[in-house]
């Protein structure tokens, strides 16, 4: 059986140790230091892409025209405006490629799926399992990870509104990366409704952090809510304690492993565990069920698994005023053109060109329609 990195290798490598082949790899939770292992062995599992040819050749694609654009940024510390929507696609796949990201989607259906077939049971419409009781474990969700894929498109172009600056880690610190690497966040709607994430690529407010190597990590962000650094620089460079903060994202985002390049920094890594494994969340508890209007009844609320911060950092600030309120669209033409986009592909799933599928959107006046009433 096949063996699909769910992390690509490329990425990987750009926290590999002395520019080798192998990385250093730690486990969460409990904590463990794995050692020094091969990077090819690492984000892996048996069929996670479930023979989807189809799917294995647009990763195949994407690894192969990504791989090149993020050695050349992470080496020049720089970027130019195609390297640049290139790694927010990057961005876009890494946050629904991977294992967690796939066991955060299935966490709702698989209780819904427990659920309708546990009343049969009750009432006496199903037979129990063989194995006895019934389990949300025991239902599969397949197809995930092609169902998540075709929401790169989206989350890509909403990124198209959002600011980048490149973050740098002064001497003596450095950035680390884990098995979900993407790191998503909402500052300005911290305190808005404590149930609710507002961590949608479309929202006001919405922060993507993104780790290259281990001086450099990618912030996308809303210039409208934050303000990062000079408006003409790209590179910021960040304080050792704003670092550790971003790698507490990390330790909150990470599956089961950090990966670091100096493994003579295992004790510091160790410690920052330490520091901030409390703030790990399961992504079953990302489902919160609400009472509902008498003893029988239960809503079912599934909020987005997100990071929060430890401790304000500096780089990074809210703008003294901001026109938004807490679940405004950051730009509400752009997310309905993007909706439109969705169910043109939808409806035509042809190998039509993106570019050209836009433009017959817009030059199609009930098309143009939604966009101008949503």
């Amino acid at each position: 059986m096949a063996k699909d990195h769910f992390v690509p290798r490329h990425y990987l490598r750009q926290f590999a140790v002395n520019g080798s082949e192998e990385i250093a790899v730690t486990h969460v939770s409990p904590y463990r230091f794995v050692g020094v292992k091969g990077i090819g062995g690492q984000c892996q599992e048996d069929d996670f892409y479930e023979n989807d040819e189809a799917l294995e050749k647009v990763l195949w694609t994407c690894e192969n025209d990504l791989a090149p654009v993020l050695k050349r940024v992470s080496q020049k510390a720089n970027f130019t405006e195609p390297e640049l929507v290139a790694l927010k696609w990057l961005a876009a796949h890494l946050h629904v490629r991977t294992r967690k990201a796939a066991e955060a989607y299935k966490v709702f259906p698989k209780r819904i799926f427990y659920e309708v077939i546990q009343n049969a049971i009750d009432s006496g419409r199903l037979p129990p399992p063989p194995e006895g009781k019934w389990t949300e474990e025991m239902v599969a969700c397949n197809g995930v990870s092609g169902f998540l894929m075709k929401r790169v498109i989206s989350h890509s172009m909403e990124m198209q509104t959002l600011a980048s600056k490149l973050l740098k880690a002064k001497n003596g610190s450095f950035f680390i990366t884990s098995d979900n690497p993407v790191a998503i966040l909402n500052q300005f709607c911290a305190n808005a409704e404590p149930h609710r994430s507002f961590a949608g690529f479309s929202k006001s407010g919405f922060q993507l952090l993104l780790p290259i190597s281990p001086k450099l990590c990618f912030l996308f962000y809303d210039a409208k809510s934050y303000k990062v650094g000079s408006f003409w620089r790209r590179l910021v460079e960040i304080s050792k304690a704003d670092v550790d903060i971003i790698n507490a994202l990390q330790v909150q985002s990470a599956e089961k492993f950090i990966y670091f390049h100096e493994p003579k920094s295992e004790q510091g890594i160790r410690s920052l565990i330490e520091n901030y494994a409390s703030l790990r969340v399961p992504v079953q508890d990302f489902l919160r069920v609400i009472p509902g209007k008498n003893q029988h009844e239960e809503l079912l609320h599934f909020r987005a698994s997100t990071v929060k911060l430890p401790k304000a950092w500096n780089f990074c600030r809210l703008r003294r005023h901001v026109n938004f309120q807490p679940g405004d669209r950051r730009n509400p033409a752009w997310s309905a053109l993007v909706e439109e986009l969705e169910r043109d592909f939808q409806k035509n799933p042809t190998d039509e060109d993106f570019f050209p599928r836009i433009e017959r959107i817009l030059a199609d006046p009930n098309s143009l329609k939604n966009i101008r009433t949503r």
